[in-house]
């Protein structure tokens, strides 16, 4: 007897593929910051480390140095008061800002510090670090510009639009605000004399403004060619011995006027100039120059004016490009920075004395901020102190930004 047929066995289903969630991409590993560069020559940084991150801006402004030598530096949204210990920065005290400052902080006749923050306020701020008064709203600061104070005391800002603002010694806004009309922006950095404070434009004049009437009044005829240069001024103002006003314009020329505005002399450079020049106590003039060829890494040299003829009495070559302005200490030697990371010191006959590599360019104005110490800020935010020979700043002359370790530009 044949089986029946069993029925076909229906195949089985085949098992749906197993599918793997997507991990998420594993967090890059930080990289390690790298160790800043320590020269011979080094005392103390602040801070101690660079600091690491988006908000780094970099540090172009000399610091302040007040009557007891704190010295006063504006860095990471706070004006912070140091001193040297034991080899290392200590901090006083701290007056958060909470935004940047383009210029540098200048010390007043009084020893009140003035600094133009990018909120748009003029701080004033005691040797104790708690505010001389509320501060004064003055309107966003321009890029080269620094307050300049009088001897009464008066605050004279750039204004954004043009013109000059000025602060009384309580930090009230003088009126008319502004108290000096002009199209022009007056981006650089003055010094006053004799009531009168002289500025550089950006449409390459110099202005003499009388700060003494109810309102300013340029005392110059620009129209018959008094305080003209080829180009718009960046630079800060210095001051000769014999009175010679000496200024750098952006089409590579250095002039030196009167008092009266009249054009003495005018020196070409071979390069531009993107730094102020200083002047030591033997009337020599220097300035950094920067040298950008098509193809070619940009360069730069320091060079020395003579100070009777005016001409190209040497030129030292840097490592990179120079930004910096330099100081004139009072062992005859010129300290400044440069675009390469080199920290410089040459003496008056142009020759080396020492260079010393740091981790970041160079651009800040050079100052001694104490005896045997010459101070650098860094594009990384950081300032570094170095050791050197000068006791202090040169004794004549205008041996650095400011012409003082105030940087007020007062006699």
């Amino acid at each position: 007897m044949e089986k029946a047929p069993q029925a076909a066995t229906p195949p089985s289903k085949p098992k749906p593929a197993k599918v793997e969630k997507p991990q998420p991409p594993a967090p890059p590993r930080k990289k390690a910051p790298p160790k800043p560069v320590r020269p011979e020559q080094f005392v103390w940084a602040f801070p101690e480390e660079p600091p690491y991150h988006d908000g780094v801006t970099p540090l172009q402004s000399a610091p302040a140095v007040g009557a007891r030598g704190r010295i006063f530096l504006h860095s990471q949204g706070k004006l912070v008061a140091l001193e040297e210990d034991q080899g290392k920065a200590k901090v006083c005290w701290e007056y958060v800002t909470g935004s940047h400052a383009p210029g540098p902080p200048v010390i007043g006749p009084e020893g009140d510090i003035r600094l133009h923050a990018a909120d748009g306020y003029l701080h004033t701020i005691g040797s104790d670090g708690r505010q001389t008064y509320s501060p004064t709203f003055v309107g966003e600061p321009l890029g080269y510009a620094a307050p300049v104070v009088d001897e009464q005391s008066n605050t004279w800002i750039s204004g954004f639009e043009g013109g000059l603002i000025g602060v009384d010694s309580e930090g009230k806004i003088r009126t008319p605000n502004p108290y000096f009309r002009s199209r022009q922006k007056l981006d650089a950095g003055g010094v006053v004399r004799d009531g009168v404070l002289y500025i550089g434009s950006e449409d390459g004049y110099v202005f003499a403004i009388d700060l003494e009437g109810k309102k300013g009044k340029n005392q110059w005829n620009h129209v018959g060619g008094d305080g003209s240069t080829g180009w718009y001024i960046h630079s800060s103002m210095a001051v000769a011995e014999n009175g010679t006003l000496v200024v750098a314009s952006r089409d590579q020329y250095i002039y030196g006027f009167d008092r009266d505005g009249r054009g003495l002399w005018r020196a070409e450079m071979p390069g531009q100039l993107l730094a102020s020049p200083v002047i030591d106590a033997a009337g020599q003039i220097y300035v950094g120059i920067s040298i950008a060829k098509r193809g070619e890494e940009p360069k730069g040299r320091l060079v020395c004016l003579d100070g009777n003829s005016h001409k190209v009495r040497w030129q030292y070559e840097a490592a990179g490009a120079v930004e910096s302005t330099p100081v004139v200490g009072d062992d005859d030697l010129i300290y400044f920075g440069d675009n390469a990371g080199t920290i410089h010191a040459v003496d008056t006959d142009g020759q080396p004395s020492w260079t010393a590599k740091v981790e970041a360019p160079v651009r800040s104005a050079a100052t001694i901020v104490a005896a045997e110490r010459v101070a650098f800020g860094l594009d990384n935010e950081t300032l570094v102190v170095l050791e050197c020979t000068a006791k202090g700043l040169c004794h004549g002359g205008w041996p650095k930004l400011g012409g003082n370790l105030a940087q007020n530009g007062l006699p």
